[in-house]
Formats: C-alpha cells, structure tokens, sequence
C-alpha cells in the first residue's frame, strides 16, 4: 500500500525543482537596481516600472515573487519596501551580494542549464556553454575578474582567520602562494610572521591589483609579484608553498598539474599547505554549500574532495598527506603535505 502523500514534501519538492526561477529573479532585480530604487523609499509596481523602463505587468510579478522568499516586503497600499536579506543586494551595502547575483550570476547559472552534459560527458560545463575556460573568460572581461579577485579578498579574513594557530610558521623564511589572487593572504602570514618574505603567482590582472595591496601594506620590499600559469610552472625555493582555495577549482587531471607544478619546484624539505574546505561524508552538508559545490563545479569544473580524494591526488603527485586540521571559526582546513621522495606521473 503506497504511502499517504504529506502535503509538505509535495510543496518543498515544487519549491525545489521551480527554485531556478527565484536565482534569476534576484539576478534582474540587482541588474535594474531595484534595491536601490526601494532604498530611496517605498515604491509601487508601476512605479518602479517606470523608474527602471520595464513592463509594470512583468515588474509586478517579478516584486511579488521577491516578496514570497523575503526578499521584499509588501505594505498595505502594495508598495514594496526591502527586507534585511533584501538590503544585502544593495551594491553600497558592506555585505553585498549584488556582485554574485549581478554578471557573476550568468557565469552560473547558463553553465547549469548544461549540467545533463557535464554529467554525461565530465566536460565541465562553462567550457561547453562559452568555448572557453571561465578563467579565460575572466581575461576578457576586466570587471569580471575585478568582482571575482574582490570577493577572493573580502573572504580572506574569515577563512585564514587563527591560520598561525594550526600551522608552524617557525621555519618557514620564504613562503610561494600560487593561486593567491591579489595576495590578501599572503599580506597576512608576512604581517604575522616579519621573519618571511613571500613570493605572489596568479594573473596578470590579479597581480597589478595585488601591486596596490601590498604597496597600501606597506610590504611591497618583502613579497616579489609574477604573474604566471601555475598549471605551467611555480617559482621554485620556496620553504612553504600555499595553494589556497585552487585545487578545488579543478578536476583531478589539472588538479594533478597543479600539484606537480609545485612538486617540481620544491626542495625535498619543502612543505604544501593546502588551505580549502574538506567533505566530511559523515557531517551532512549544508543545502547552500551544495548548491554551492554544484556551482563551482559547472562553472570551473572543481568541488570539494574528501580527505581520502585528497590523499589520493597527493600519492599520485610524490606527497604524502601529513595532517588535516580544521581553522578555528572557519570551514577551512589547513592540509599538510611533504614530498614523498619520487615524482608521481
């Protein structure tokens, strides 16, 4: 006898497959300003149509669908106002999300529609949808990747945050931070540790914005700046070479790159921190860090590996795992590796 259907499971599934829908309506709110037109003050569907130069039928429907998830609010005379989630659209807002909700969003959400593909074929999905790379994409399109090496920057603290508590910096003289972005990382371990000078790999558009940052830091005269493609090469004696947040961007053949880039590079006594989050198969996942994982996925092709995954990237690399331990107040862990001795293949 089939089971009683609970009007519950049948109202969160609807929710669940039609939620594509909310995404992008967020995503054209944030690209007409609409946050900013309610923060000036409480404003009709008509209104805002004519505000923004938009459809009043297609405005209406959109703003009560920001409002049924809370987005806006709808006062007695159906104007619309902004809730505390909406004010985080606002683009002055000091946590605003209008950047990954505004062109970012496309680089997301176009790359889902072809999720079927990438499951089918392992081609990662932006490549299939833009015939490119979306760090390629990120080189044509300067605001872009100023959005994208901003966000890397603004996440920093929170996520390295207690970083010298889990790893010993004592004999460390010359840290190499591939991937680092505009270096908002790197500016931390050499303010922490004024023994260490540091070396900076990313983009060339990364590297000219991590230029302004370590001159503001008044560190320029400790930390050397090369822009490069560490699936390429790495500047080689380095005591410690940090890959924060990169490997999980990649699939496992150009994670692999990555790694041997650095395993080339490095002394026998050098040692790899890799600094990113860890799947823990017995801890359930956050919905919103799924949805994040599947967006990465789709769009760089990476995801979050488990402590098993990784071991097995590393063995495959000439490292050898070493430990695994979780930064205090953050879902980042600091993952030590050391050369096993012969490269891997």
């Amino acid at each position: 006898m089939a089971e009683k259907e609970d009007p519950e499971d049948w109202q969160r599934l609807w929710e669940l497959i039609w939620s594509c829908a909310i995404g992008q309506a967020i995503h054209v709110a944030v690209q007409l300003r609409i946050p900013e037109s309610l923060e000036a003050g409480p404003r009709s569907a008509p209104q805002l149509a004519a505000e923004t130069s938009t459809d009043p039928w297609a405005v209406e429907t959109l703003l009560r669908a920001l409002a049924a998830f809370d987005v806006l609010r709808v006062e007695s005379n159906e104007c619309f106002t902004l809730t505390a989630a909406g004010r985080l659209l606002l683009q002055s807002s000091a946590d605003s999300f209008a950047g990954e909700a505004g062109d970012f969003f496309e680089t997301l959400y176009r790359p889902l529609g072809a999720l079927m593909h990438m499951v089918r074929t392992g081609e990662v999905a932006f490549d299939h949808v833009y015939g490119m790379s979306f760090y390629e994409h990120m080189a044509k399109h300067p605001a872009l990747a100023a959005f994208f090496h901003d966000a890397m920057a603004r996440h920093a603290p929170s996520r390295y945050a207690g970083l010298s508590s889990v790893h010993d910096f004592t004999s460390v003289s010359r840290v190499i931070d591939v991937g680092g972005s505009e270096g908002a990382l790197l500016v931390q371990i050499l303010r922490e540790h004024p023994r260490v000078t540091g070396v900076l790999l990313d983009m060339p558009v990364a590297i000219e914005r991590a230029r302004a940052r370590l001159e503001a830091a008044e560190l320029s005269d400790r930390c050397e700046l090369i822009a490069g493609d560490f699936l390429e090469s790495v500047p080689p004696d380095g005591d410690l070479y940090v890959l924060a947040q990169v490997l999980n961007n990649w699939r496992d053949h150009d994670a692999r790159r990555v790694l041997m880039s650095c395993r080339s590079a490095m002394r026998d006594e050098a040692r790899l921190l890799v600094l990113e989050s860890v799947h823990m198969p017995d801890l359930p996942m956050p919905p919103w860090r799924a949805l994040v994982s599947l967006g990465v996925m789709v769009q760089r092709g990476g995801r979050t590996r488990s402590v098993s995954q990784l071991r097995a990237l590393f063995e495959a690399t000439g490292f050898r795992l070493q430990g695994v331990r979780r930064l205090p107040g953050s879902e980042t862990y600091a993952i030590e590796a050391v050369p096993s001795g012969e490269l891997g293949q």
